[in-house]
């Protein structure tokens, strides 16, 4: 299954949940997965914001290597899923590319109450509290997540 995160820029959310995800995922199902992030406006081969990577330093995990991306008509045909973070981000997916119905969803879906899915705000260059916020939301988003397609996945 090949998973795909979008974010405007792909250095602060998108790049933060494919880390994430990555990790809750581990290393026994990385045959099963194929887990990448990508951005509607980034500026490919920019760093990611220095405040996720010390967020995921805190949990143990590098952000050595990345690099953003913008997204690209391949990568929209390679997902099986499309992760975003804000509902804007799904109508200019869908307007640019119609087939990506029915395999773009809100990240936020899978938070508890998720049935009510809502945007997780861009916190680049903004409070601390804004990246409290936008790092538990994805955080807890992304641990649900990973169960789901855990106990959805084939054996063996």
């Amino acid at each position: 299954m090949n998973i795909l995160f979008v974010c405007m820029g792909n250095v602060s959310r998108s790049f933060l949940a494919e880390m994430l995800l990555k990790k809750e995922l581990g290393l026994s199902n990385k045959d099963k997965f194929s887990i990448s992030s990508a951005g509607l406006s980034a500026f490919p081969g920019s760093p990611p914001d220095i405040q996720m990577v010390s967020y995921l330093k805190k949990m143990g995990l590098s952000a050595e290597g990345h690099r953003s991306s913008q997204i690209t008509k391949e990568d929209v045909d390679l997902a099986d899923l499309i992760l975003v973070m804000e509902k804007y981000h799904a109508s200019k997916l869908q307007n640019q590319w119609p087939d990506t119905k029915g395999k773009v969803e809100l990240l936020t879906k899978y938070l508890p109450g998720g049935q009510f899915a809502d945007d997780i705000p861009d916190a680049f260059g903004r409070s601390p509290y804004h990246y409290r916020l936008a790092q538990s939301q994805i955080t807890l988003a992304i641990k649900s997540l990973a169960k789901k397609l855990i106990s959805n996945s084939p054996k063996g």
